[in-house]
């Protein structure tokens, strides 16, 4: 009979630590990452995958801003945006941080949405609050970034992404973005060899859509919606343009809230951006 009651009692106490362990885990795993997880090479190119396993996917502009075409101004601030997009996955992370190539912290991140977002590491690295982790297909997250100080020719916002469903981690996703930012007056060469420059903001979007086309030869130019499957949604912009920028203001508030393409095209040159529509 005691042997009974110590197995009843061993097994009880087993069960409150196994209790009380998941719930630190799942407490860690919702309030932001830890400083140093970017996939940068300042972060030794370390990322979510440290933690949760698997292996990162390179994917493109998950991070966006309303950075003008010509560059951001030193000391001026600009709007940030994140967006983790991953189908039948609800629970979502993030962590950004604007740097140099030898990881130095370039600029000033700003936290604007206090209940889903956070700084830590001294200021350098911005990620999720508990708030800021459900989500259903995909979680957008909002921060300001001001511009450092003149001489500071190109930053680069580097992101880790992570996704899963429920918070089990045998299906999580991580995957990885950056954004290549200059300052006003320094253009790559890499933009001035693609002749084609299209800058779409507010992204995520929901009534308009701002577009700035910057081209180095005249023509005639189109822009197109269309969704992830390639079918045509809307003819943004159909126009004989001038070389140089063109700004455009698109009324979208009939497009379903979703993730779709825009796709430029300039006689032989095409560029194709993901947009979110989110009503």
């Amino acid at each position: 009979m005691k042997s009974i009651i110590y197995t009843f009692l061993f097994g009880a106490c087993c069960l409150i630590l196994l209790q009380s362990f998941d719930t630190k885990s799942l407490n860690k795993r919702v309030d932001g990452t830890n400083p140093g997880y970017t996939g940068s090479p300042g972060d030794s190119l370390k990322n979510c995958t440290v933690c949760h396993g698997g292996t990162a996917t390179p994917v493109i502009e998950w991070i966006t801003s309303d950075i003008p075409t010509a560059g951001f101004k030193p000391g001026n601030t600009y709007k940030i945006t994140a967006t983790n997009t991953s189908l039948s996955h609800n629970r979502f992370g993030f962590s950004i941080s604007p740097q140099a190539i030898d990881g130095r912290m370039l600029g000033t991140l700003v936290v604007t949405d206090t209940g889903r977002t956070q700084i830590n590491g001294n200021g350098k690295y911005i990620t999720y609050k508990p708030a800021g982790v459900p989500g259903q297909n995909m979680a957008i997250w909002e921060f300001n970034w001001i511009a450092p100080i003149d001489g500071t020719k190109e930053v680069v916002f580097y992101g880790a992404f992570n996704s899963n469903q429920d918070g089990h981690k045998g299906g999580d996703l991580t995957q990885l973005s950056t954004l290549r930012v200059y300052q006003e007056g320094f253009t790559s060469l890499n933009e001035l060899n693609i002749g084609l420059n299209l800058s779409i903001y507010p992204n995520p979007s929901s009534d308009y859509l701002n577009l700035e086309l910057n081209k180095l030869d005249a023509g005639e130019t189109v822009v197109k919606l269309y969704t992830l499957n390639g079918k045509e949604v809307l003819n943004l912009m159909s126009k004989n343009l001038p070389a140089g920028i063109t700004k455009e203001q698109i009324n979208i508030s009939q497009i379903e809230s979703g993730i779709y393409l825009v796709q430029t095209v300039c006689g032989s040159q095409t560029s194709t951006q993901k947009l979110v529509v989110f009503h």
